[in-house]
């Protein structure tokens, strides 16, 4: 449905972004990118979220991990 089009898991929206699961961990720690559960274990992202990050840090779909 539409609805369901607004979320991604964090598989999909790791690649969204461009970048690892481990990157994307890494976001949402630091608090850069916020997640949501839904149910009592689904993690998902939402789109317009993802969104936002890439307009404020545009420079950040090259993935970093191994430096």
């Amino acid at each position: 449905t539409e609805h369901e089009e607004e979320y991604l898991t964090p598989e999909g929206a790791s690649d969204y972004l461009g970048v690892s699961r481990r990157t994307l961990e890494r976001y949402v720690k630091q608090g850069l990118i916020p997640r949501y559960r839904r149910g009592l274990s689904r993690i998902v992202f939402k789109r317009a979220d993802l969104d936002r990050f890439l307009k404020v840090r545009p420079d950040q779909d090259v993935d970093q991990d191994d430096e």
